[in-house]
């Protein structure tokens, strides 16, 4: 039996993560304009390829918590463990903006990160329980932040 997608709750959860990392980005316009300037590590890719593949990520995680939060007949034990750990994934990765880009605590940063990491495994466990789909749209998220990860780790090192 297929079930029926429900849009609203997909639309909402993808525009309220662009809304979260929109705001990241006012709040550290600053730090984004002057990060090309700092001494950065092998593999960094170029400038404009950072906006388009956050906001691939950030839909796709919209995406996957619209998909995990509106499925039918859920435990709402379940649903309660995706909204707190979406939640917290999201403060981590908005957190991650400041730090990093609005204060320059490049080494704060770098440990903040592996928390954002963790808190993305726990989001994909709580969304892998309800939609597999959901699950699998967040693997990219979780590979771009082990990149940034490293990248974060050689922006503090080249630039201590």
């Amino acid at each position: 039996m297929k079930t029926k997608i429900r849009w609203k709750p997909i639309i909402f959860s993808i525009l309220l993560c662009w809304g979260v990392g929109g705001l990241a980005s006012l709040l550290t316009l600053d730090g984004l304009k002057a990060f090309p300037m700092l001494a950065q590590p092998p593999l960094t890719p170029p400038q404009i390829v950072f906006p388009v593949v956050w906001t691939i990520l950030l839909t796709l995680l919209g995406i996957g918590f619209g998909l995990a939060v509106s499925a039918p007949n859920t435990d709402p034990i379940d649903k309660e463990r995706v909204i707190t750990s979406f939640s917290v994934q999201l403060t981590f990765f908005f957190c991650w903006m400041i730090w990093f880009f609005g204060l320059g605590w490049y080494l704060f940063a770098a440990v903040w990160l592996v928390g954002l990491i963790v808190t993305i495994l726990w989001m994909m466990g709580a969304f892998r329980k309800i939609s597999i789909l959901a699950f699998r749209l967040q693997i990219p998220y979780l590979l771009w932040c082990c990149f940034a990860l490293y990248l974060n780790i050689g922006v503090w090192w080249l630039n201590r």
